[in-house]
C-alpha cells in the first residue's frame, strides 16, 4: 500500500475519487469535481492505494487562512474496503505529512450518529469540541472535532 498526494494531471485517479465521493456520500454530500480540483491545487488531497492502484481511502484538506491549521473536509474509504483499517492508515500518514508542512491543528465535522467514524477519530487523537446544531441545514447537526499536531 502507498499514500500519495494527488496531482492535477492524474485524471484517472481523480475520476476514481469522484466516483468514490458519489458512492460514499451521494450527490448532495460528496465533493464534486470543482471541489476535488480545488483540494488538489489549493489544499491537500491524499489517497491510499493498494498494490494494483485501486483506491482504498481519500482525505481532503483545506487550509485555514492565516493559521497553521487545516480543515479535514472529506474522509472516506471505498465501501467494499471498509472495516479493514485503511482509513486509520491514511489518517495517520496524512497527519504526519501535514505536521511536516508545519500544520499545528486539524478540524473536522462529523455526523453525531456516525459512531464508527467518531471512534476512529478519537483513537487518532481528536476530541469533540462542540455540537454544532443545524450546521449544514435544519436538523443536520455535526460534532466539531479537533486534533492538535504539536
Amino acid at each position: 500500500m502507498k499514500v500519495i498526494e494527488v496531482d492535477a494531471k492524474n485524471r484517472e485517479l481523480i475520476k476514481k475519487i469522484f466516483d468514490n465521493e458519489l458512492e460514499s456520500f451521494g450527490v448532495m454530500g460528496g465533493a464534486d469535481m470543482w471541489m476535488i480540483m480545488s483540494f488538489i491545487r489549493y489544499g491537500k488531497l491524499y489517497v491510499l492505494l493498494n498494490e494494483s492502484n485501486d483506491l482504498l481511502s481519500v482525505a481532503q484538506y483545506q487550509g485555514v487562512l492565516g493559521k497553521k491549521e487545516v480543515f479535514l473536509y472529506g474522509f472516506s474509504t471505498s465501501l467494499k474496503e471498509r472495516g479493514k483499517g485503511y482509513g486509520k492508515i491514511l489518517l495517520e500518514e496524512s497527519h504526519n505529512r501535514l505536521k511536516e508542512l508545519g500544520m499545528e491543528k486539524i478540524y473536522l465535522t462529523v455526523d453525531p450518529a456516525n459512531a464508527k467514524a467518531i471512534d476512529m477519530y478519537k483513537k487518532a487523537g481528536y476530541i469533540i469540541e462542540e455540537l454544532q446544531k443545524d450546521e449544514y441545514g435544519k436538523g443536520i447537526d455535526r460534532y466539531l472535532m479537533i486534533k492538535n499536531l504539536l
